[in-house]
C-alpha cells in the first residue's frame, strides 16, 4: 500500500483576502511599522512626555492601527509619512483634550454631572480650524519635499536630532561619522528647510 503524502497548503485566502492582497497588506504593515519611532517621537512631543510614557505607547499603537485601517484612503503618490504623522498628532491631541476635561471635572466636584457636562460643552474646541489645518498640511508637504532633496545620511542626521531627540554624540555613534560632520549636516539641513518654508 502506498503511503498517503501530504502536500503543503497553497497560498489561499485568509480572512477573505486573496494571496496577492495578503502580500500587499504585509508590505503595508512593514512600511507603517518602520514609522513607529518617528510616530512615537512626534506623539511624545505633542503630549510633553518621555517616549517611554504609557500614554505615548498607547497613542503610538492607536495611530499606527488607524493608519493601517485607513491606508486605502491614501491617494496614489501621496507620501505616507506626513499622513501617518497627521493621524498621530490628532490621536495625541485627543488625549490632551481628555486630560483637560478630566482636570476640569475633578476641579468641580460639587457640581452635578449634568452641570459639569454643560460646562464642558460650553468650552471652545481647542482643535485648529480648517484654515489652520490647511496651512499645517501645506507646511508638512513642503517639509517632506525639502527632506527628500537632502542626501540620505544628512536627512537621517536631521531627523534623529529634531524628531528622535538624539544629541550630536548619539548621532555620531549611530551613523559612524565625526561630530563635526554631524553638526555640518544638521546646520545645512536646517538651512534647506528654512529656505523651503520661507523662514
Amino acid at each position: 500500500m502506498i503511503p498517503a503524502t501530504t502536500t503543503p497548503p497553497s497560498p489561499r485566502a485568509s480572512d477573505g483576502l486573496p494571496a496577492a492582497s495578503l502580500v500587499t497588506v504585509g508590505a503595508s504593515l512593514d512600511e507603517t511599522a518602520a514609522l513607529r519611532p518617528v510616530v512615537r517621537a512626534a506623539i511624545a512631543c505633542v503630549l510633553g512626555e518621555r517616549a517611554d510614557h504609557p500614554d505615548v505607547e498607547d497613542c503610538t499603537h492607536e495611530a499606527l492601527a488607524r493608519a493601517l485601517e485607513g491606508r486605502s484612503r491614501l491617494r496614489d503618490g501621496e507620501p505616507l509619512r506626513p499622513w501617518v504623522l497627521g493621524i498621530a498628532r490628532h490621536v495625541a491631541l485627543d488625549v490632551l483634550r481628555r486630560r483637560r476635561r478630566t482636570r476640569r471635572v475633578e476641579a468641580l466636584p460639587e457640581a452635578s454631572a449634568e452641570e459639569q457636562g454643560e460646562l464642558l460643552d460650553s468650552v471652545a474646541d481647542p482643535a485648529p480650524g480648517p484654515e489652520e489645518r490647511a496651512a499645517q498640511a501645506e507646511r508638512a508637504c513642503r517639509i517632506e519635499l525639502a527632506l527628500e532633496k537632502l542626501a540620505e545620511p544628512q536627512r537621517r542626521a536631521l531627523l534623529a536630532f529634531h524628531v528622535e531627540g538624539l544629541n550630536y554624540q548619539q548621532i555620531s555613534r549611530r551613523l559612524d561619522i565625526p561630530l563635526g560632520t554631524v553638526a555640518t549636516w544638521i546646520a545645512r539641513g536646517r538651512r534647506c528647510l528654512a529656505e523651503a518654508l520661507g523662514e
